[in-house]
């Protein structure tokens, strides 16, 4: 059964994400939204995004839209990949879009990171995936010192954050709470 998303905000606003709907997939809230992209708003212009678990794609059409530089976005799931390819044909952002169908982890270990300005980690709830892709990260060395990751995750879920990251903003709405975390290298 085919839902929809908003863009809450950017030269897009108000156009729909369609996506498949499934119990596993569960889209960032335009609430949500609209406080992640409230933390970054002076910052995400011309940024050079990753979404990690891209899932509906919500949150990179939305960075898309609000003036990011580029989007790279990962999905290993193949009804949603080709829903975020098919969207993406309708938003036009070809030049300014990557997609990859391939696992997270796979993915952040074969490539280099330092381009990227911000990271999006919104995978499956009550999975430990958070844990696992930041110790990643930390062990991969190859981001830019000032790369911010936004965190989505289960309320009743926790993480460990690794001493090279430092916890920037935090909030907890309905069953999810969210992070901006920071690089600290």
């Amino acid at each position: 059964m085919k839902k929809y998303l908003q863009i809450i905000g950017g030269t897009h606003r108000g156009q729909k994400i369609a996506f498949d709907h499934n119990d596993a997939l569960r889209p960032t809230s335009g609430k949500l939204k609209e406080i992640l992209f409230n933390w970054i708003q002076f910052e995400i212009e011309d940024a050079h995004c990753l979404d990690l678990f891209s899932g509906s794609g919500s949150l990179a059409f939305e960075a898309l839209s609000r003036g990011a530089a580029s989007l790279t976005v990962i999905e290993k799931n193949k009804k949603c990949y080709l829903n975020i390819i098919n969207n993406n044909k309708l938003f036009k952002f070809e030049d300014r879009f990557q997609s990859y169908f391939l696992d997270a982890f796979v993915w952040v270990k074969r490539n280099e990171l330092t381009a990227f300005d911000f990271i999006f980690i919104d995978p499956p709830f009550d999975k430990d995936y958070v844990t696992k892709i930041l110790k990643i990260l930390a062990e991969h060395k190859n981001l830019k010192s000032s790369c911010k990751i936004y965190i989505e995750m289960s309320k009743r879920e926790s993480f460990e954050l690794p001493n090279n990251f430092s916890v920037l903003k935090e909030k907890k709405l309905g069953e999810v709470k969210a992070y901006l975390i920071k690089n600290e290298d």
